[in-house]
């Protein structure tokens, strides 16, 4: 991943994302993670703006819910 180079058309392809320590990519960044402590809890979604196409979010866990109201002042959907 270290080497992955994210290109404007892949980020035109991003419709929605999950918030939530879960998801199998944080296990892949770090195998050893219980997912109790901080290391990928998101703090500010700035620059979500590149995301052109993004329709909705997903919240479950990984920030406070006051991180995603850029979404919703946008007109993304958040569900939580």
């Amino acid at each position: 991943l270290e080497e992955l180079t994210l290109e404007k058309s892949d980020l035109e392809k991003v419709e929605s994302l999950c918030f939530d320590g879960g998801n199998e990519i944080y296990h892949i960044l770090k195998p050893d993670w219980d997912g109790e402590d901080s290391l990928f809890d998101v703090l500010s979604v700035e620059g979500f703006q590149n995301l052109k196409n993004l329709k909705a979010v997903d919240y479950i866990s990984m920030c406070d819910l006051e991180v995603l109201e850029p979404f919703k002042e946008a007109g993304i959907e958040v569900e939580d």
